[in-house]
C-alpha cells in the first residue's frame, strides 16, 4: 500500500496547488505556526474567565470536528468522479483501470489524509508551540503530550466521519439513525450530564490525565488505547461496508425548462439563465449539498454555542442578531455551491458573458436563501426568547446576505473554489468578510446592555454594507466583462 499511499501524498499536494501555487501553499504552516506561537504566548493575558482545562476541550472539540470534515470523502466521491473534475481524473478511480483492490485504495485515502492534514496544521501548531514555550516556559513534555492527544481526536473525527460517510452511500435511513444516535449521546453528555465527555471522547480523558492536568499514568494509557481502538474499528468497519464501486444510475427528469422560465418572467433579460440555473440545481442534485453546506454550519453553530452554555457552563452570550449576522456571512458556502455545478466552457458559444452568468447566480442565491435564511433566524428568536430582536435582526439578516455574495461574485466570479486560494483574492476577501463580520458581532453583545449604542452602530454598519453592495454590483461588468467561461 506504501506505492498508492505515496501517489497519494503527491496527488493531493497537486491538487491544493492547482487552486493557487506552491508558495502559497506552503504559507498555510507558517501562518499555522505564527498563530499557535502568538496564541501561545499571549494566553495568559485574555485567556478570562475560562480555565485551561476548558479551553483544551474546546480545542480538542474542534479538532474533531476538523476530521469530521476531512473525512467526508462519501459525499465527495461520486462528485470527484462524476462532476466538477470530469476533465482529470483522480487515483480512487484508478480500481477501475487497474488490477487494485478497491478497499486498499480506500485505507490508502484514510492514511493519505490522517498524515497530509496532520502535517499541515498539527505539526505546524507543535512547532508554534514549542516556539511560544521559550517565552512562557511552557514544559516541553506537556506539549508532546498535547498533541498527542490532540491527534487521536483528530484521528477519532477522521475515521468517524470516513465510517458515516460510507454508511450515506449504502443506506440513507442507517445514516439517518447513526447521526441521531450520535447527538443523542452529545445531548446525554451536555444537557443531563449522563456521563463524562471523555466516554464519549477518550483522548479528552487522556488530555486530563496527564501534566498539566493530572500525572496518572495508567488512565492515560487506558484512553490512549480506548481512543486508537475505537478509531481503528470505525476504520475497519468503513473499508468493509465501502462500496467496491460507485455505479452510474441513469436518472431521468421532465423538461421543466419552460415551467421555470415562466416563474422567472419577473426577472427580465435573466429570467432565461434562472430557469437554466434551476434546472441544474435539480438535476444534479445540489439541493441536498447546498442545505448540507448552508444549514448543517449554521446548526452546527447553535449546538455548540448550546454545549459550551449548557455542557461546558461558559457563558456565550449569542443572541437573534448575532446569529442573523452569521447567516448572512455563511451564505458564501452556496454561492461556492453555484459555481461549482459544472464545468461552464459550453457558455463560451451563448450570446451572453460572464457578467449575465454572475448575475443570474447572484439572483438564484437569493431566491433560494433568502427564506430558509429568515425561518432559520425567526426559529433561533423564538428558541431563546428574542422575538423582540427580530425587528434588527431580519435587516442584520438580509443586507449581510446581499452583501457577502456581492463581495464574493465581485472578488471571485465563477470560479470561487480557485480564486479564494489566490492570497491577493484571499486577502481582500477576508477583510471585506471579517471586517463587518467582527464589528457586528461586537455590537450584537451590546444589545440588551446598550441598545442605544448598539443599534446606532449596527444601523452605521448596515448603511456602510449597502454601500460596498452597490460598488460591487456596479463593478461586475468592468471586472468580469471580456474574461471567458473556461
Amino acid at each position: 500500500m506504501t506505492g498508492i499511499l505515496g501517489l497519494m501524498m503527491r496527488e493531493e499536494y497537486r491538487l491544493h496547488v492547482s487552486y493557487s501555487s506552491s508558495r502559497v501553499f506552503f504559507t498555510m504552516p507558517l501562518y499555522v505556526i505564527l498563530f499557535t506561537a502568538f496564541f501561545g504566548a499571549t494566553f495568559g493575558t485574555f485567556s478570562g474567565t475560562m480555565s485551561l482545562s476548558q479551553i483544551i476541550i474546546m480545542v480538542h472539540l474542534g479538532l474533531f470536528i476538523y476530521g469530521l470534515s476531512v473525512g467526508a470523502f462519501g459525499f465527495l466521491g461520486r462528485t470527484y468522479i462524476e462532476r466538477r473534475y470530469g476533465k482529470n481524473n483522480f487515483l480512487v478511480t484508478m480500481p477501475f483501470l487497474v488490477p487494485i483492490s478497491f478497499r486498499k485504495v480506500y485505507l490508502a485515502m484514510f492514511v493519505r489524509d490522517l498524515i497530509f492534514y496532520s502535517f499541515l496544521i498539527l505539526g505546524p501548531a507543535f512547532v508554534g508551540l514549542s516556539i511560544a514555550s521559550i517565552v512562557v516556559h511552557y514544559q516541553f513534555i506537556s506539549i508532546v503530550l498535547l498533541f498527542a492527544a490532540l491527534f487521536l481526536s483528530f484521528l477519532m473525527g477522521l475515521a468517524f466521519s470516513f465510517l458515516v460517510s460510507v454508511i450515506y452511500t449504502r443506506s440513507r435511513p442507517v445514516f439517518l439513525a447513526v447521526v441521531a444516535g450520535f447527538m443523542a449521546l452529545v445531548i446525554s453528555n451536555g444537557v443531563f450530564n449522563a456521563f463524562p465527555l471523555s466516554y464519549l471522547l477518550p483522548s479528552v480523558g487522556l488530555q486530563l490525565a496527564v501534566q498539566p492536568f493530572g500525572h496518572d499514568a495508567v488512565m492515560a494509557a487506558a484512553y490512549a488505547l480506548v481512543s486508537i481502538a475505537v478509531s481503528a474499528l470505525f476504520m475497519l468497519l468503513a473499508a468493509t461496508l465501502v462500496r467496491v464501486e460507485f455505479e452510474s444510475k441513469s436518472n431521468h427528469y421532465t423538461d421543466r425548462f419552460y415551467t421555470f422560465l415562466y416563474r422567472m418572467r419577473f426577472f427580465g433579460r435573466y429570467s432565461v439563465l434562472l430557469a437554466k440555473e434551476f434546472v441544474d440545481i435539480i438535476r444534479s442534485g445540489l439541493v441536498s449539498k447546498m442545505a448540507f453546506a448552508y444549514v448543517a454550519p449554521l446548526t452546527f453553530l447553535s449546538l455548540s454555542t448550546w454545549y459550551i452554555n449548557t455542557g461546558l457552563k461558559i457563558p456565550v452570550g449569542f443572541n437573534a442578531v448575532f446569529y442573523a449576522g452569521m447567516v448572512g456571512f455563511f451564505g458564501v458556502l452556496v454561492y461556492n455551491w453555484l459555481t461549482s455545478i459544472d464545468l461552464q466552457d459550453y457558455y463560451e458559444t451563448m450570446p451572453f458573458g460572464v457578467p449575465d452568468l454572475i448575475k443570474a447566480k447572484i439572483l438564484a442565491y437569493l431566491l433560494l436563501t433568502f427564506g430558509v435564511s429568515i425561518a432559520f433566524v425567526v426559529g433561533v428568536a423564538f428558541l431563546n426568547g428574542e422575538t423582540r430582536l427580530l425587528w434588527l435582526a431580519i435587516p442584520v439578516l438580509l443586507i449581510t446576505s446581499l452583501y457577502m455574495v456581492m463581495a464574493t461574485a465581485y472578488l471571485t466570479g465563477l470560479r470561487t473554489s480557485s480564486f479564494l486560494f489566490d492570497p491577493s483574492v484571499m486577502s481582500r476577501f477576508a477583510v471585506v468578510a471579517m471586517v463587518p463580520d467582527i464589528i457586528i458581532t461586537i455590537l450584537s453583545f451590546s444589545v440588551d446592555t446598550s441598545p442605544a449604542y448598539a443599534v446606532t452602530g449596527i444601523g452605521l454598519s448596515l448603511t456602510l454594507l449597502l454601500i460596498a453592495t452597490k460598488f460591487f454590483y456596479d463593478r461586475i461588468e468592468r471586472r468580469w466583462a471580456g474574461t471567458g467561461f473556461s
